[in-house]
């Protein structure tokens, strides 16, 4: 598992951050049933009904494939204290938004608190020795930047196998099916950057 920040961190789970109720409004402002979201997501019906309820944490690819499906960022979906009306976000460590999801060994530190969601989304992630993304590719829309701060990760892009070492980046188009991994000896650390705001 990754090691804790040294700075406490506030713990946002994503059903304590408001993900269900948001994700229920999302799906309604569109006179969506949850059977149509289910369709245009890929996410199967009873899973989005549990998120909806609080039953449930969104693992991270079903996150993004109901935030890409309703068309909007995924730091708004599950942020509520993203506003409309902010112009600049000035974050300390301490209040970084922090999301666990132990399943794929990965914590993610939200750098864009209380921004409006726009253009760019930047976490700081760590992933746990030998987790990975999952079976599956992922594919949001825009850019993905992908710099690594310590320790190493794998990304396949498509087939194609990239080694990221300390202080190495990545920058690719988020359409073209991906997954990583960390087949190191240590946690990984990167910075995550985001276009369009759509992903993780």
């Amino acid at each position: 598992m990754p090691s804790k920040p040294a700075a406490p961190a506030r713990t946002t789970p994503l059903d304590e951050s408001g993900l269900g109720s948001r994700l229920r409004e999302l799906r309604t402002e569109r006179a969506w049933s949850i059977g149509e979201l289910s369709k245009r997501s890929g996410v199967p019906v009873s899973t989005i009904s549990k998120i909806e309820n609080g039953q449930l944490n969104a693992s991270l690819v079903h996150a993004i494939n109901l935030a890409s499906a309703l068309e909007v960022n995924l730091g708004f979906l599950a942020d509520n204290t993203r506003t409309r009306h902010a112009r600049y976000s000035i974050v300390r460590r301490s209040q970084r938004g922090r999301r666990d999801f132990p399943e794929m060994a990965l914590v993610l530190e939200d750098l864009n608190i209380g921004f409006v969601p726009g253009l760019l989304e930047a976490r700081i992630g760590t992933i746990g020795v030998g987790a990975n993304s999952g079976a599956e590719y992922m594919r949001h829309p825009g850019e993905e930047l992908a710099h690594v701060l310590a320790g190493s990760l794998t990304y396949d892009i498509d087939g194609q196998n990239f080694e990221l070492n300390e202080g190495s980046s990545l920058h690719f188009k988020a359409d073209t099916p991906h997954r990583w991994q960390n087949a190191g000896a240590k946690p990984a650390v990167l910075v995550w950057v985001f276009s369009d705001g759509l992903s993780f």
